[in-house]
């Protein structure tokens, strides 16, 4: 686990003491983990680092093959105009 210097506001931190207070968590830093955790999950979903599949599939196409293959009745073009209505 790593150390990171975060800066609140008074309010933020009477929010996040309140919390404690209640018994919702243990102290000021699990509050904190766990807020920013839901959050994290929430704004990245299932699609957290999708860098290392991306590389991946460029490479394979830097050594000539084709790591993806559609084979579809219509265009690209007419395919992504639909995901867009």
């Amino acid at each position: 686990m790593r150390v990171i210097p975060v800066r609140l506001t008074d309010e933020e931190v009477r929010k996040i003491d309140l919390l404690t207070k209640r018994g919702i968590y243990r102290s000021r830093s699990e509050a904190i983990r766990a807020i920013l955790s839901k959050q994290l999950e929430e704004k990245l979903g299932e699609d957290e680092d999708v860098a290392p599949l991306v590389n991946k599939l460029l490479n394979l196409r830097k050594t000539g093959e084709n790591p993806v293959l559609l084979r579809l009745k219509k265009s690209a073009v007419e395919v992504v105009a639909e995901g867009r209505h």
